[in-house]
Formats: structure tokens, sequence, C-alpha cells
């Protein structure tokens, strides 16, 4: 595999490393300023704790130590201990290097001769004689290890509770007496910040331990394929290092032209903004999908065949292309070139779009209602999507104005604020039938998957939106949408979850705007009743229109769901051949939009029974 075939792979094991190596720092951060700052005295867990101070003992008749050594098992030392202000032999038959090591130690009475065993009543006693706080005891019990907080310990203990505000708990060993710890909750939240810093989540006590090693390997991996995404960079001419030190950017005229090299117009461009961006910022949008990081190879054009190429343009264009001055805007500036030849423009514009209704159809997705400020609608292919600019903002967790009905379903997130910078983020519309001037779109609110990392800031701010507020955008991008062919071959149409939105607007065109007399199938798979949105208004469509057919499918059903269960793409295959009917496969129409794994599975089931790549659309949200 030569290194240009691997550049993307570097790319993206970069990212993901990032955020692995990235999180890992933010603990260390917060559990390192935790040891800094906790009290030591409580982090023992010996607040409650005094030292045992046994009185003496009467030792004028005990039984001799060497008919004890003949009566047990054979013992590697013998000692005479007092538990309870009583005598007693300690027979050790195996010793370890540390008392909470595997130990083997016979308790024997030494007035009476007969071994002694330490029973809940003596486990008890001893538990209080060490302990000096207000507490009671609430719980006696023998257990054996592991322990949830003696994470070392071997030996069988007593453990004793008492009730005081600190949840205090004394170990005692079960065969000797020995008092092994007291521990209480600020012993356990440092035992937990412990498991943290040294990423000890087998809880093994060590920080020699196989996780770190495998981040070490991560880490490892993270700087080199830093380094070489940096040198690639380098090599590409992306950086501008007079900028650095304060150089400001050069404007420069370029010429654009159509593809039938028509003088379109003379722009000034910025040397440092990429030609993607520069050319946005007059309003002609090029399609990309990745926000100019050379991963889509989307965004093409043409320049001069001598121009410098990128590892993306030698990755998404073929040799032939690439003589002929074709490349990718992202990965270029105007300071490279007098002129470019645009292929694939999207009649986009900027719109300023003011919301006129917002409404939850399912616990974790809205569906938003704009038009545009101006009054003057905007015409597009259904399927389309367009990019919405969402400012620096303050975001929040939990949704405002949260109904009533919906609020048990985020009652685990944690309604915190935070600060987030500006970006864009794209939404497919969700309308096709052409029979208002509005533009709706049907938006998933994505959660944070935990405490440290934000939720959807884009998807977050643009549902919090009041109704009457404004929000910038530009489009709509076209790359989505039904072909237009002269059959009465069947089209099938897969979504799950807020991938209803282009299938929705691609359906209503269908059967609405266009009258379509072609059998549409549309399966489309949730987790539960209440995550199947808009279900009434595919039923009504179903009962309107005989060549439409609806097929909801749900993974985690309740018990009283009559319909069908599991996933879209095993439904999928147990209809297949009902679907095809009296066609080939050849003749068939896939559409497909969702989450990531269920478009790859039924992507695959598709092409095993023949179909061609030109037979599937798709539109990855992912």
């Amino acid at each position: 595999m030569s290194f240009l075939k691997l550049m993307p792979l570097i790319k993206i094991s970069h990212k993901w490393l990032s955020l692995l190596v990235g999180l890992q720092l933010l603990i260390w951060i917060g559990t390192g300023l935790y040891f800094n700052v906790m009290d030591s005295v409580k982090a023992s867990g010996n607040q409650y704790r005094v030292k045992v101070t046994e009185p003496a003992a009467d030792l004028t008749h005990l039984v001799e130590p060497k008919q004890i050594l003949q009566d047990f098992d054979a013992a590697v030392s013998l000692s005479t201990i007092t538990l309870l202000s009583k005598p007693y032999y300690l027979l050790t038959q195996d010793k370890a290097l540390y008392p909470y090591f595997k130990n083997q130690y016979t308790l024997v009475n030494a007035s009476t001769g007969k071994q002694a065993f330490v029973d809940k009543s003596m486990a008890s006693e001893l538990a209080t004689a060490s302990y000096n706080g207000p507490g009671n005891i609430v719980k006696v019990v023998k257990q054996d290890p592991p322990f949830d907080d003696r994470l070392k310990e071997k030996n069988t203990l007593w453990r004793v509770d008492f009730d005081d505000e600190i949840n205090t708990r004394v170990y005692l060993d079960a065969s000797s007496g020995r008092l092994a710890a007291h521990t209480n909750d600020d012993r356990r939240i440092v035992d937990f910040v412990f498991m943290l810093h040294f990423m000890d989540y087998a809880q093994e006590r060590s920080f020699n331990n196989v996780q770190i090693i495998v981040f070490a390997i991560f880490t490892l991996f993270f700087a080199l394929t830093g380094l070489i995404w940096t040198i690639e960079l380098g090599f590409n001419g992306q950086y501008q290092f007079l900028s650095l030190f304060g150089s400001k950017a050069k404007s420069k005229q370029i010429k654009i032209f159509d593809k039938h090299d028509k003088l379109i117009d003379t722009l000034a461009m910025s040397s440092q903004e990429n030609l993607l961006d520069s050319l946005l910022n007059h309003d002609i949008a090029l399609p990309s999908t990745c926000a100019g990081g050379g991963t889509c190879g989307r965004c093409k054009i043409k320049i001069s065949s001598d121009s410098r190429t990128t590892s993306a343009d030698k990755a998404h264009l073929s040799q032939d292309e690439l003589a002929s001055g074709y490349r990718l805007a992202c990965q270029h500036r105007s300071d490279e070139l007098t002129s470019l030849t645009l292929f694939d423009v999207t009649q986009a514009s900027n719109h300023l779009l003011k919301l006129i209704s917002s409404e939850f159809i399912s616990p974790y997705i809205k569906e938003l209602r704009f038009k545009t400020i101006d009054g003057q609608p905007v015409s597009f292919k259904a399927g389309a999507y367009m990019r919405f600019f969402i400012p620096a903002a303050k975001g929040i967790a939990v949704p405002v104005n949260l109904p009533p009905e919906l609020m048990h379903h985020w009652q685990d997130v944690i309604d915190n604020e935070y600060d987030h910078l500006a970006c864009s983020r794209n939404y497919s519309l969700a309308n096709g039938d052409g029979q208002s001037n509005e533009l709706v779109f049907t938006i998933k609110i994505q959660m944070a998957p935990d405490s440290v990392v934000k939720p959807g800031i884009g998807s977050s701010y643009i549902c919090n939106l009041a109704v009457g507020e404004t929000i910038e955008a530009v489009g709509p991008f076209e790359d989505f949408f039904a072909k237009v062919e002269p059959t009465s071959a069947p089209m099938v149409f897969i979504g799950a979850g807020s991938g209803m939105a282009p299938l929705k607007a691609l359906i209503e065109e269908q059967l609405i705007k266009l009258t379509t007399s072609r059998p549409i199938h549309f399966y489309f798979g949730a987790r539960s009743q209440s995550d199947l949105i808009y279900a009434d208004l595919f039923e009504s469509l179903s009962d309107t229109y005989s060549n439409f057919n609806y097929i909801p499918v749900l993974s985690r059903p309740t018990d009283d769901w009559l319909g069908i269960s599991g996933y879209v793409q095993d439904q999928l295959s147990l209809d297949f051949e009902l679907l095809l009917g009296t066609h080939s496969i050849e003749e068939l129409e896939f559409y497909l939009c969702g989450p990531a794994a269920m478009m790859n599975s039924s992507i695959e089931l598709i092409k095993s029974k023949g179909a061609t790549d030109e037979k599937i659309a798709f539109d990855d949200f992912s």
C-alpha cells in the first residue's frame, strides 16, 4: 500500500487518538488537582480509628506452648497475643510478606489450650474497641475476597459497618482477629480517583498495568501520526508561516470560468483562505461534506496542470484528472493561480432564516420550520440539505421548554451550561411536496455521552432557538435526490432515526408532487413507539396511495406493539423476493439515510443481491 493511500487512514487514526488522549489528559488534570487539595487525614480512612491498648491479661495459668505445638498443625511461629483482655496463642502456619497477602493462622485460647474462633460477637467487640466515632454498628458480615474497598486483601475478613456520617467500615482478619483496616466514604473517593489517575480500571492497585501500557502505545501513535500529518501539510504548502508574524493576508484577483470556459466573474480572493471558503464568501458554494478536510473529495475545480498536487488531490482524483489540472478547492489558495474553472457549482446562496415553529416529534427529535426573512421562497430538490452557521454562544445540555410528558426521558442528563465556538452544521430538508414556502428540518438533539464531552453543539443550539429568532444558512445543496427515469420499477427507501428527513422529502415528492405510480416501499427503523416519528403521516399516505407501502420496524418495542420487531435490514432481507416481484434487481432503486451501522448492513445486503452502485443512493450524515 502506497504512502498516499495510507494518509486517509493516518488522518482518521490521528483524530480518534486525539479524542482518547485528550480525554485522559483532562482526567489527569482533574485527579491531579484533587490529590493536591484533598484532606490527607480524611483520605486515610482512619478518622474514627483509635489505637487499641489491651489491658494486661493474667498469664499465670497458661497452657505450655510446647503442648500447643504438639496438639495443632505444624507452625512456623507461635506468639502470645491479647484480644479483649484474654490471652491467646497465635500459630502461624503460612506467613506471607505482607499481612494482606494470603496467610494461615490458628487462634488458640492460651488458658484452655482449645482452638478459638473469631465469631460475630467477638468481631463486633474488636471493631468497637478500635472506633471512637458517634455511630453504632448496623451490620456485621464475614466476607471472602475480593473486597470493594480492600483491593489487595487476600484473606477472609469480618466487615463491621457503623452508621456514622461517613459510613465507617472496619475490617478484621477472621482467623487471627487482626485489625485489617478502617475505611470510609472519603477513603473510597480517594480509591476511585486513584483508579482514574493511574488508569487502574482492572483495580490491580498498581500503575504498572496493561491499560497504561496500551495508552502509552496509543499516545506514541498519536504523536507519530500528528508528525506525519504536519509534514504532509508542510509539503503541500498548507502553512503560511509569515502569517504567524503578523503578515496581512493578500487579496488576489482570480478569474472564474464555467465548465464551458466562459468567464463568469473576476473575484478578489484571500491568500490565507482555501479556495472552497474563499468562493463561499462570494456566494459560490461547492459541494463538500467534510468542511474542507480533504476527505470527501467533492469540491473539484480545474486550475493549471502544473499546479502542485496534495495527497488529498491524489487520493480523490485520477492521474488523467491531475494531468488535466483538476484539483480539490479545499487544498489550494489563491496565491497559487490566476484563474480557475468551476464544474459542480451548486446554486446555493446565503439566507437569513426565521424560525416559525419548533415542536418535539419524539423525545429527542424536533421538527423546525423556517421561512426566509425576505419572504422569498427557496427552491430545492427533495433530499437537499442546508448548511447552518452556528455562532459562538453558551449552550445548555437539556432543551428549553421541554414538554412535561418528555421530561422523564431527560431526567438522567446533567443540566449544565457550556461555551462553544462558532461552527457550521448540515441538516437535510424534510419537506418535498412543494406545497409551501417553508423549510422544514427534523433534527435530533445529540446528547453528551458523558460529563466530559459536550452535547451536540449544532443540534442543541438550533433546537433551542425560540420562535421568531433568526439564523444564517447557505444552500440548499442537492447531492441526494431521486432519479427521474421512465420506469415502473419499485423504489425502496430505508431509514432510521433522524435519517427520516431526506427520505420523507423524497417520498412526499414522489407521491404528492409527482403523483408517481411506481411502487414505493419505506422501511423505517426506530427503538420504540415514541421514536416512530411521522407514523400518522405515513399511515395516511399508505391509505391514500395504493402504491405506497410503509413498514415500521422497532428494535425495542413495548408489549403492546403489534407490528414488526427487529432491525430494518433484517426485515428487508426477509422481504427481498417480495420487493423484486416481476422486476430484476437491476431495475430497483434504493435510497438510504440513517445511522452508519444500519446503512452499511443494508448496502451490503443489497449489493449481495446483485444491485449496482448506480442503483444505490445514500445520504451519509454520520
